[in-house]
């Protein structure tokens, strides 16, 4: 693993495989292993990026009461000048989704492609609601619950009951927690609303969203399709919040067929 030094962070990253630049970015809570279930296929046919978020995963953060989108945008901005990648395509899941469309709306000659998943073009209060659920039950119960919580809001409740193995893997691996950077992180996505600036979104974009996501309600996944100009919707049924892990090869088909299309 690799390491940057901003002005006052460290950012944990890593680089698989050759050709064109594909970011990763992954949601609140998690880190670059997010993606572990797509990293190995998309680096057959891309240079993959992934990389921690500050306050996430081994990535440091300065200990802000509230990190905004614009700040996590600036970030990255700052992490492709250290690592020289000028032009990338963009891939954003849940809180990576928000960071993602800010990152194109502040710095749209960085980006190629963009793709959406799980996400929305603005946070309402069924989602506050919900991933809040997750710090109260940490509070309460410690790690344990706080993992609990979030698989239940993740994934659909027959997908958890017949796939044991799959969320005991996500139960065992290591997942540097920071209460901390999460709250910060979830505070200042909290305030985030750019329905009244996707329409600058200029790039091709790829919204995928499961029909059974709890946390972004599939609604807000049409809304963004109607704003963004280019724009293709992706629904899965029978999938909720986390494609990446309940449906792993169909997400990375759409994502290979995607950043491949000229």
């Amino acid at each position: 693993m690799n390491e940057v030094a901003l002005d006052d962070i460290t950012l944990k990253y890593k680089i698989l495989g050759e050709g064109d630049s594909v970011l990763l970015i992954h949601g609140l809570g998690s880190d670059m292993s997010g993606w572990e279930f797509q990293e190995g296929s998309l680096s057959e046919h891309f240079k993959v990026i992934l990389l921690d978020q500050r306050g996430h995963g081994h990535s440091t953060g300065p200990g802000m009461d509230v990190v905004t989108a614009e700040i996590f945008a600036r970030d990255l901005n700052a992490f492709l000048d250290h690592i020289g990648i000028d032009e990338v395509s963009v891939a954003g899941t849940s809180m990576g989704g928000i960071i993602a469309q800010q990152f194109v709306l502040d710095f749209s000659e960085r980006v190629k492609k963009l793709v959406l998943i799980s996400t929305g073009p603005k946070i309402t209060e069924e989602v506050v609601d919900e991933v809040y659920g997750w710090r109260e039950a940490q509070v309460e119960g410690g790690d344990e619950a706080y993992f609990w919580a979030s698989i239940k809001s993740c994934y659909p409740e027959d997908f958890i009951d017949q796939n044991k193995e799959v969320i005991d893997h996500l139960m065992n691996k290591e997942n540097l927690l920071n209460a901390e950077g999460v709250l910060a992180a979830g505070l200042g996505l909290s305030m985030f609303n750019a329905e009244e600036r996707l329409h600058e979104i200029n790039v091709p974009t790829l919204i995928i969203h499961g029909e059974k996501d709890r946390i972004f309600d599939v609604s807000l996944a049409r809304e963004a399709a109607g704003l963004i100009p280019n724009s293709k919707l992706v629904t899965l049924p029978d999938c909720g919040h986390s494609p990446g892990v309940q449906m792993p090869e169909r997400l990375n088909r759409l994502l290979v067929e995607f950043f491949q299309d000229d």
